[in-house]
C-alpha cells in the first residue's frame, strides 16, 4: 500500500510540475484540485466498501439458509427411513443432496465476487478494504469446510438408511391376529378378512418364512374333540395355515399350537380370554426363524 500511496504522491507532483511549466498554479488552485481528488476517490472507497458488506451479508445468509435447508433433509430421511416408507426415503436423500450440491454453487458464485471486490481493493490501495477482502475469504473457506461436513454427515445418513432398511426387512412382522369363539376353530369373516390382507403382504415377500401361532384361553377343556388346550391352539393355528393356502400362499409355513402359555390379556376376565383365544401370522423376511 505505501507503494502505490508513494506513486499517487508523485503522480500528483509531477503533474504540478506540469502546471507549472505551462503556468503557475497557485496554492489555492492546488488544494481545490487535492480536495477534489481526495472526495472522488473516498467516495468510491466506500461505494467499494458498502459492496463487500453487501456479499458478506450474502455469504452469510446463503450459508445459513441452504445448511439449515440439508439438515431438514437429513431428519426427514431419518424419519423416513424408521417408516420404512422406501419413496420417501429416495426422495429426502434426492433433497438433501441437491441442498448440498445448491450451498456449493452458491458459494462458488460468492467466492468469485469476493475475488473480483479483492482485485478492485488491491488497485484501489485501501487497506481496510482489503482487510474486509480477507476477512470475507476466510469466511468463505469456512463455508467450504462446512460443505465438506455437510457431505460427511450425508454419506453418514446413507449408512444410518442402509442400516435401518436391513434391520426392518430382518425384523419378524405380524400379518394377522384373528380371535376365536370358545372352544372353536372355525374362522369367522372377520377373520377371514383380516386373512385376506395378511395374504397380500406374504405374497409380496416371496421368499419370506410364514409362522402361525395358535392359541387357547386357558380354560380347561373338559369335553369335544380337543383333549387339551395344547390341541386346541394347534388346531387353530392348522386351521389358518389352510385358509393361507387356499388362497394361493406358496411360502413356507409353519404351524404351533402354544396352549394357553402366551396371554396377551388378564386371564381371569371374560374379555381378557376372549383376547387370548386368538391365532397370529408371523412373517420372518429371511429363510430362518427367529
Amino acid at each position: 500500500m505505501r507503494n502505490i500511496a508513494g506513486i499517487a504522491i508523485v503522480s500528483i507532483f509531477v503533474f504540478s510540475i506540469v502546471l507549472s511549466g505551462c503556468g503557475k498554479l497557485s496554492k489555492e488552485e492546488f488544494a481545490m484540485e487535492m480536495d477534489k481528488y481526495n472526495q472522488e476517490n473516498s467516495a468510491a472507497h466506500t461505494d467499494l466498501g458498502n459492496q463487500v458488506s453487501e456479499v458478506s451479508g450474502k455469504v452469510d445468509a446463503q450459508g445459513d439458509a441452504l445448511r439449515s435447508e440439508v439438515s431438514m433433509a437429513k431428519e426427514a430421511a431419518i424419519t423416513a427411513s424408521q417408516q420404512g416408507d422406501a419413496d420417501t426415503i429416495t426422495a429426502a436423500k434426492e433433497f438433501a443432496e441437491g441442498g448440498d450440491t445448491k450451498l456449493r454453487e452458491e458459494l462458488m458464485q460468492t467466492a468469485n465476487m469476493v475475488g473480483e471486490k479483492a482485485q478492485q481493493a488491491a488497485m484501489s490501495g485501501d487497506q481496510k478494504l482489503q482487510d474486509q477482502i480477507a476477512a470475507l475469504e476466510n469466511t468463505t473457506k469456512m463455508q467450504a469446510q462446512s460443505i465438506s461436513d455437510l457431505q460427511a454427515a450425508l454419506m453418514k445418513t446413507d449408512e444410518e438408511l442402509a442400516e435401518t432398511k436391513a434391520m426392518a426387512a430382518a425384523k419378524p412382522m405380524v400379518a394377522a391376529t384373528i380371535q376365536f369363539s370358545s372352544g372353536k376353530v372355525s374362522l369367522t369373516e372377520a377373520a377371514k378378512e383380516a386373512l385376506d390382507k395378511a395374504v397380500t403382504v406374504i405374497q409380496s415377500n416371496s421368499k419370506a418364512l410364514v409362522l402361525v401361532k395358535g392359541h387357547a384361553d386357558g380354560n380347561p377343556v373338559l369335553s369335544g374333540r380337543f383333549r387339551s388346550n395344547w390341541d386346541l391352539s394347534q388346531a387353530r393355528a392348522d386351521a389358518v395355515v389352510t385358509y393361507l393356502k387356499s388362497k394361493g400362499v406358496t411360502n413356507k409355513i409353519e404351524s404351533r399350537g402354544l396352549g394357553h402359555t402366551e396371554p396377551i390379556a388378564p386371564v381371569n376376565t371374560k374379555a381378557g380370554r376372549s383376547q387370548n383365544r386368538r391365532s397370529e401370522v408371523i412373517v420372518h423376511p429371511t429363510n430362518s426363524m427367529m
